[in-house]
Parts: structure tokens; sequence; C-alpha cells
């Protein structure tokens, strides 16, 4: 079992060496000194398991010393016990108050006092374990409060990135939550077209790291060099550039939720683009759409003017066989020669009925598409 080290003060000798003795026939380490000041001195390079103090002494006094013992970060857990022929509550009380653990009267009785050492020590020792636990559950409690925190951004970002109609609108969602866990973010979306639409939280991107990113995708999903990591996707890169890598834990945590969250930016800037690929097959229908209502307007307003055109001839004919006169046999030929054209132009009439017919069936597919 490892030795108490006991730090004994007072400026009486003859106590001092009675505390020595004591200590060996207790098994106690003992550091004895006459002077509160050089007691402070030897605390600071020696760890000691109690301190036993006189109040009454020049320089420094036992409660000053006190004081200052509690006031030290490195110290002020040490068990502190104050000595004196004094009883009175009120030296009782002003010793409680600087923090002292328990108080012995003179004259000692060194077997009350050894039973006092052994309390106070264990008792120390068990409330540093306690301590240690309660830290423990306390961090393990701020990190499921964080992490309870951090997953409710995750689900208000799923919410808000749902309803996105533009990549503007998920890279305002996106930064508004990287903002939180204070992450300085650029995201580029790469358009159909070759395009690039990039954003930052900081203002503009900047062309290197506009160039950064897109090199990056030819890397792994995730690229890391330095503090800064580059997460790309096929249709976009997120470069975050002020990751913790002085927190290994918190580093680990915030790959997990932007990765999370890039899954949520991928299915959304997915369904963007099928929209994008959508309304330009629907602007190309509406065209050729509109192009073919042209078209039949124009071939009705042509076949009109045809029949009109043939009906002129006609009549234009048959006036004009009536004061040429021809024979019977040359009549005859010239109006074999207009059945002939009047079928010809049947034929050809007939002809545009079936085209006209099928592109009024392919105008009304196209506007099935369009529905």
């Amino acid at each position: 079992m490892e030795k108490i080290t006991i730090l004994a003060v007072d400026d009486d000798e003859a106590i001092l060496d009675l505390y020595r003795l004591h200590a060996e026939d207790q098994g106690f380490n003992t550091i004895v000194t006459d002077s509160a000041n050089q007691a402070l001195d030897i605390l600071k390079d020696t760890q000691v398991d109690l301190i036993i103090s006189d109040i009454y002494m020049p320089e420094l006094d036992g409660y000053e010393f006190c004081r200052l013992v509690k006031a030290n970060p490195e110290t002020k857990d040490i068990p502190f016990i104050f000595v004196s022929g004094m009883t009175k509550l009120e030296e009782l009380t002003v010793g409680y108050d600087l923090g002292a653990d328990d108080y012995i009267c003179k004259p000692i009785i060194y077997e009350q006092l050894s039973v006092k050492i052994q309390q106070i020590v264990n008792l120390s020792k068990k409330n540093t374990e306690i301590q240690g636990q309660l830290n423990n559950y306390y961090k393990t409690a701020m990190e499921a409060m964080s992490y309870s925190s951090e997953l409710g951004q995750i689900l208000e970002f799923y919410k808000a990135c749902d309803s996105t109609t533009s990549y503007k609108e998920i890279a305002n969602y996106l930064f508004m939550t990287t903002n939180t866990l204070g992450l300085k973010c650029c995201f580029q979306v790469y358009g159909l077209n070759g395009e690039i639409n990039g954003f930052s939280s900081q203002g503009s991107i900047q062309p290197l790291e506009t160039e950064i990113m897109e090199l990056a995708k030819k890397q792994t999903r995730f690229y890391d060099f330095g503090q800064r990591t580059v997460i790309s996707y096929k249709t976009f890169s997120l470069l975050i550039k002020n990751m913790p890598l002085e927190d290994a834990e918190k580093y680990g945590r915030y790959k997990d939720i932007l990765g999370t969250l890039c899954d949520a930016i991928s299915a959304r800037v997915d369904i963007l683009l099928t929209h994008s690929v959508h309304a330009q097959k629907q602007q190309v229908v509406e065209t050729v759409s509109a192009t073919m209502v042209d078209i039949d307007t124009s071939y009705n307003l042509l076949q009109k003017e045809n029949v009109t055109a043939i009906e002129d001839m006609l009549e234009n004919i048959e006036e004009a066989l009536a004061t040429l006169g021809l024979t019977e046999y040359q009549e005859e030929n010239i109006h074999k020669i207009v059945e002939k054209c009047l079928q010809d132009t049947n034929a050809a009439f007939y002809k545009g009925v079936t085209i006209n017919s099928n592109l009024v069936k392919l105008r009304e597919q196209l506007s099935s598409i369009l529905d």
C-alpha cells in the first residue's frame, strides 16, 4: 500500500518533532516546516496527501496559508487540517469558510490524529474517484446533448432541403447548418451542360477553391489536406476549410454529420437536375409542336388556294372554248388534258390529306407528352 505523505506546518519545533515520531510509528511520510511561506514553496515541487497546519504563526498565519492553498488549482483538493488551542465557534467557521476539512485541538491526542488522517485521506481519495466519475458522466451527458442538438439540425436540414427549388436555396440551408458547427464552407454544383454553380459561406467562391474541388473529384469521396476536407459527389462538391483537427472525437463526428448532409444534398440535386432535363425536353416539344401547327395551317391554306386556282382555270377554259371556234375534236382533246390535270391534282390533294392527318396525330402525341 502506498504511504500517505503529510506536510506539517508549525512554528513550534517540539511539535514538529512529535509529528515526525508519530509519523514513523504510523508508517506515514512526513515533511515538516516552521514557515507557511516555505510550505508553499514545498507544495510547488512535492505532491502531498494531507496538510496539517497551526493557525497562529509569524509572517503568514494558518488562515492565510489555507486560503492560498485552496486558491491554487494545483493544490486546492489537498485535505487541510487546522491545529490550535482555541476552540471558539468563530475559529471553526473561519476555517470552514476557507476550505479546511477538519480541526484538531491542542494538546494533540496522536491516536485521534491518526484516525482523522486516515479517514480524511480515504475520503479525499473517494471524492476524487467520485468526481472523476461525475466528470465522465457530465462529459457523456454533454456529448449526448451535443449529438441530440446536431441530430436535430440534420433533421431540420433534411426538411428544408426537401422543399428547395434551386441550388442557391440548397447552399443557403447548408451554410445555416454548417455555421452552427463553426465551419466555413464552399459549395458548387455541376450543371448538365458543364456549367458550375458556386457558392461560399463567406461571400464569393475563389477561383482556386473551384479548381481544387474539381481536381478533388478524381480522388476519394473524402479528400483531406491539412484542416481542409473536400467531399465529392458526381453532381456537386463541398469544401470545408476549418475542420477541428485538435479534437479527434469532434472531427470524426463532424465528418459523419457532413456525410449525412451531403446524402440529402445529392438526392435533391438529382431531382433538380431531372427537372432541368424535363424542362429542356418540354421546351423542345413545345417548339416542335408550334412549328407543326404553323406547317398544318400553311398546308391547309395552300390546299384552299390550289382548289380555288383549279376552279378558276376550269371556268376560264370553258369561256375560252366558247369563243375560240375550235372543232369538236380539238375541244375533246382539251377536255381530256384538263381531266388528266384534275385527276393528278386530286391525287396530290388526297396525299396531302394523309400527310395532314399524320401531322395532327403527331401534334396530339406531343401535346400528351407536355400534359
